[in-house]
């Protein structure tokens, strides 16, 4: 009788597992992108600063928002290309109403948006190695996509709970990144990243109006939990973070002011991040321009 063996999923690992078969330093400038809803958007200005000074992004982790952005940079899409998707985003891309005993909507169209846009099926077929993050509501898990999917890796990251629905795959029930890591500085790390930029949009307290509907008292839960997990600054060598509180949490509209945003205080760190990496790789010049 053949003996038992146990599958081995496909589609991603939990951080510890991910940990055991990283190779440090084996890329040499990451970049962590966090979630945000529609603040996600400032980090296609953070990217647009990086290529303007020359800094090459060997690798990326993203969680929700920016997971959706890190994916269609990994995919090799041009920044003025995500620039334009970004600009042009709306709610109703992002989810269709479809209440359940487990959420307000289906996060069912994200799958579509990044099939439309990125055309890229599998994490194989990216230009820049990714991670993507999501949690596993039941263990409380980092769940770490590196292979298989890119849609339903970038929609588990984007399903916030309580609004979205969970995703079910490969026996968990997973929900946006942001509940374990939502600066995925652990994940970029664990993929080997050598030099850590990290992207915060969530910097500056923000101070909302009264909520009018019970999206909007889910969706500042959700901000208010996220924001207060801080310990992934003490693995960042560049924390990046706008201050976009003149701007609405939920409002798309604004993606061209909030890119602008996202962009000038990347520009503000330039010197720093520049700095960093030439004493990093300082017996390396060729690295570093």
């Amino acid at each position: 009788m053949a003996k038992k063996t146990t599958k081995q999923n496909p589609n991603f690992v939990t951080l510890r597992e991910l940990k055991k078969s990283a190779e440090e330093g084996k890329y040499r400038v990451g970049l962590a992108l966090c979630g945000g809803i529609a603040y996600g958007v400032a980090q296609i200005g953070v990217l647009k600063a990086l290529e303007e000074a020359g800094i090459k992004v060997d690798c990326l982790a993203g969680t929700s928002a920016g997971a959706i952005i890190a994916a269609a940079y990994a995919s090799g899409l041009p920044v003025s290309r995500i620039e334009e998707i970004g600009i042009n985003t709306n709610w109703g891309e992002l989810f269709s109403f479809r209440p359940s005993r487990k959420g307000l909507v289906s996060s069912g169209p994200i799958e579509t948006y990044i099939q439309k846009y990125l055309k890229v099926d599998n994490f194989e077929q990216l230009k820049k190695p990714l991670a993507v993050v999501a949690t596993d509501i039941c263990s409380g898990d980092e769940v770490i996509f590196t292979r298989g999917a890119l849609d339903k890796a970038v929609r588990a990251s984007c399903s916030i709970p309580g609004i979205y629905s969970p995703v079910e795959l490969e026996g968990r029930q997973l929900v946006d990144g942001g509940m374990a890591e939502n600066v995925p500085v652990r994940a970029l790390k664990s993929l080997g990243a050598d030099v850590v930029i990290a992207v915060n949009l969530f910097g500056h307290h923000q101070v909302f109006p009264p909520a009018s509907n019970v999206f909007q008292i889910l969706m500042r839960v959700w901000y208010f939990f996220v924001r207060e997990e801080s310990a992934w600054r003490e693995q960042s060598d560049i924390v990046i973070e706008p201050d976009l509180r003149l701007f609405d949490l939920f409002d798309f509209s604004a993606g061209r002011e909030i890119i602008a945003a996202g962009k000038k205080e990347a520009e503000r760190q330039m010197p720093k991040i520049k700095q960093v990496i030439q004493r990093r790789f300082f017996f390396r010049p060729e690295i570093y321009r």
